[in-house]
């Protein structure tokens, strides 16, 4: 079953790019004793991306892994009044087109980390009564894992419609009768119902590289987990922009087709140390992130606070 996966995960990569990507954050205080807290996401190594080089402009105070085994450092700067933030990631990435057969998939087994951690009821993706009920509705018919993937992946492209900003994240405050949100709402609702189904699903959020235009757009997408193929994307929100459910499937269902980087695979970051309960929150929150004391929703890839107001840009390219 070893060498049966490492070919499955051989054969479906293709179009090899190498990328160097320059991400800046510049923060400036309103006076020099302020105190502010930064923390930084790291990518990591996939099948889908090769990480050659990672380097950031400051030394870290920490760094540690979360729950999801993304690496995460963490900086602190006092009484400094100016500072800027510099990351440079050389990186592999690869595009991928897999021809699933509903026979050959399976799951892994109940017992594991990985179906534990992944089919659970969390914050943003809370299993609710009534989201469970369309689950099922809309899978009853469907004998084979594959064919519920595809049922919910075809739900959610045909009824979703893009709306930005959230009011709240969180599918519990989805209107199942009149389904709106952005990116990360799309893809909380199919990882959501996929847990239901106890299909080990997760979300990630990243950037989508456009080499022609020399573009990077943030970006949200979903994954599941099947054997014996590992991690697999499927991107609702980009096939609801195709002219019908078949493109967007053929496009986004099991393929990536484009260059995409994964920072963060998850939600709820943990922040360690935690935020000192006199830091501001503001910032993160108005923009719709949801940031606590102890953790962030999502990095992509920074998220900071600090005891005084600041002022905050950031720009990501390609170098």
């Amino acid at each position: 079953m070893w060498v049966l996966m490492i070919c499955k995960e051989i054969t479906m990569k293709h179009d090899s790019k190498k990328f160097n990507i320059e991400y800046k954050a510049i923060l400036d205080s309103f006076n020099t004793n302020n105190d502010v807290r930064i923390w930084v996401v790291q990518p990591s190594t996939s099948i889908y991306q090769k990480i050659e080089n990672f380097s950031v402009s400051h030394k870290p105070k920490k760094s540690y892994r979360d729950r999801q085994e993304n690496k995460i450092s963490y900086f602190e700067f006092k009484s400094q009044k100016n500072i800027t933030i510099q990351v440079n990631i050389q990186a592999t990435l690869w595009k991928n087109k897999i021809n699933l057969k509903k026979e050959d998939v399976s799951l892994p087994r109940i017992s594991t980390k990985l179906f534990k951690q992944y089919t659970k009821s969390e914050k943003f993706l809370e299993q609710t009564p009534e989201i469970k009920k369309l689950t099922h509705q809309i899978t009853k018919k469907d004998k084979f894992v594959l064919d519920k993937i595809q049922s919910i992946f075809n739900f959610i492209v045909e009824n979703f419609k893009y709306c930005h900003p959230v009011k709240q994240r969180g599918v519990k405050y989805l209107n199942l009768n009149n389904l709106r949100g952005d990116c990360g709402e799309y893809s909380s609702l199919f990882v959501t119902m996929c847990r239901i189904l106890k299909i080990p699903a997760r979300n990630n959020t990243g950037f989508v590289l456009f080499t022609k235009q020399k573009k990077i757009v943030e970006h949200g997408w979903a994954s599941v987990y099947l054997k014996p193929y590992s991690w697999i994307d499927i991107d609702t929100q980009y096939a609801s922009l195709e002219k019908n459910v078949n493109i967007g499937a053929k496009k986004y269902f099991a393929q990536r087709n484009d260059y995409r980087m994964t920072f963060v695979n998850g939600f709820n970051i943990s922040l360690k140390p935690a935020i000192p309960q006199n830091f501001q929150l503001n910032y993160w929150n108005k923009l719709g992130l949801p940031l606590t004391y102890n953790s962030v929703q999502t990095l992509q890839p920074i998220v900071f606070a600090s005891k005084e107001k600041v002022r905050f840009k950031d720009n990501i390219k390609i170098i």
